[in-house]
């Protein structure tokens, strides 16, 4: 379809759908407000720290999941969740260095920072189970749904900018270069995939995938640009690896693996058959 039809085809379906495509207004504005509180929270707590509580969101998208989707998680999953947040916060942390900000101590409100973080967490989990659930319980097109939360964000931020421009007399665009149209191309493309990837699979597929991304960025980085990989990004990795085979209940045919408590892994024990009690 030609750009004009297109336009003409959104124009069509906010028309005769308005409720439905008003629903996307919610996590636009959520996106935004979080993206905001991230800068505040980082001006006000370490690296490390900041990558170590910021993986809550992988805990909070499984609680939202569970409350607004009706879905069940068993105790392996919850386990597999549990020691995927340790672990990727950790290779994370792993790559950070807080001493070049020890002299900035005295300026951060490291209180209002945590609180921050937990809020931001918060925000991200209900925001992207919510996009899921408008996803998958509306016939409008994915395409469709991205471009609403496009236009909406871009309007919600869009303000904000355009009031910083005008205090400081620059274009909203001022001082953005290839590089940075490059990494907004990018980021484009990214939030295209990610929304494919909530409509026909799931948020916490996704937190997978974002993990695993982040480990091969990791050993990419470190084969092509020297980057040195510390012991404590291995033990986070491990863990990973480990979060992804008991998530995916894979374990349970793997050798002593399979005498572990179920919910490490192991095979669930034999269901009593019937009119047999079942052992104490």
């Amino acid at each position: 379809a030609s750009p004009l039809g297109a336009a003409a085809q959104v124009v069509s379906t906010t028309r005769q759908r308005p409720y439905e495509c008003a629903k996307i207004a919610v996590p636009a504005v959520v996106y935004v407000v979080q993206n905001q509180l991230v800068l505040v929270a980082a001006a006000n707590l370490e690296g490390p720290v900041l990558a170590l509580f910021g993986q809550l969101k992988i805990l909070t998208t499984a609680v939202f999941s569970v409350t607004l989707l009706r879905r069940t998680l068993g105790p392996r999953r919850w386990v597999a969740l549990f020691v995927l947040t340790a672990g990727i916060a950790t290779v994370q942390a792993s790559q950070m260095h807080s001493g070049s900000e020890a002299g900035d101590e005295g300026k951060k409100n490291v209180p209002l920072g945590l609180a921050l973080v937990l809020i931001v967490a918060s925000l991200s989990g209900f925001a992207g189970v919510y996009f899921e659930k408008v996803l998958k319980g509306s016939p409008i097109s994915l395409w469709i749904r991205n471009v609403h939360l496009a236009l909406l964000s871009v309007g919600t931020a869009g303000a904000g900018v355009a009031s910083t421009s005008l205090q400081h007399g620059c274009g909203a665009f001022s001082g953005l270069g290839a590089v940075a149209w490059g990494y907004v191309l990018i980021q484009s493309l990214g939030g295209l995939l990610i929304a494919a990837v909530i409509k026909y699979a799931d948020n916490i597929l996704k937190a997978f995938a974002t993990s695993v991304s982040i480990l091969l960025v990791s050993l990419v980085s470190a084969v092509f640009f020297g980057f040195a990989l510390s012991p404590l990004f291995f033990v986070g990795a491990a863990g990973v690896v480990y979060a992804i085979f008991l998530y995916g209940d894979l374990l349970r045919d793997l050798g002593p693996c399979a005498r572990c408590p179920a919910a490490l892994g192991g095979a669930e024990p034999p269901e009593p058959a019937v009119g047999e009690k079942s052992p104490v």
